[in-house]
């Protein structure tokens, strides 16, 4: 299956997400507006901080 196949690449490491941006969780609504707005590349990630 394709998607047994992509998450083992994952978790080999060989395979690897392009990270754009990181937001704290508290500017969620900013990662939002950014991806709507298409000022982004690559996956966001939202960080759980304080």
């Amino acid at each position: 299956m394709a998607l047994e196949e992509l998450l083992d690449l994952t978790a080999q490491r060989r395979l690897r997400p392009l990270v754009g941006a990181e937001y704290d969780l508290a500017q969620a609504r900013n990662a939002h507006e950014d991806l709507l707005g298409r000022r982004t590349k690559g996956k966001l990630v939202l960080l759980p901080r304080k």
